[in-house]
């Protein structure tokens, strides 16, 4: 199963672009990887900028503790209305 889904915190993108991303061409992730998307076992493809996409091994995604809610809108709201 492909999961899917978006990944933040890398660079302010979800792709691994920037120098600073990669030490001695292994993926930095010291900052914090969030992942919004399906949860269960499956797999993920990741696709470079050039050449061939290559798909991951089989990992499981758990949900986690939610941290914060958000709500979005105009700065008015009147009860009732969308």
């Amino acid at each position: 199963t492909s999961l899917t889904g978006s990944i933040s915190g890398l660079s302010g993108t979800n792709k691994l672009t920037g120098a600073g991303d990669f030490v001695s061409g292994v993926a930095n992730l010291s900052t914090k990887l969030i992942y919004t998307g399906t949860v269960g076992t499956g797999t993920f493809t990741f696709t470079p900028q050039s050449g061939t996409a290559v798909t991951s091994g089989s990992v499981q995604i758990n949900a986690g503790a939610a941290t914060r809610l958000v709500i979005t809108g105009t700065g008015t709201q009147t009860a009732g209305v969308s």
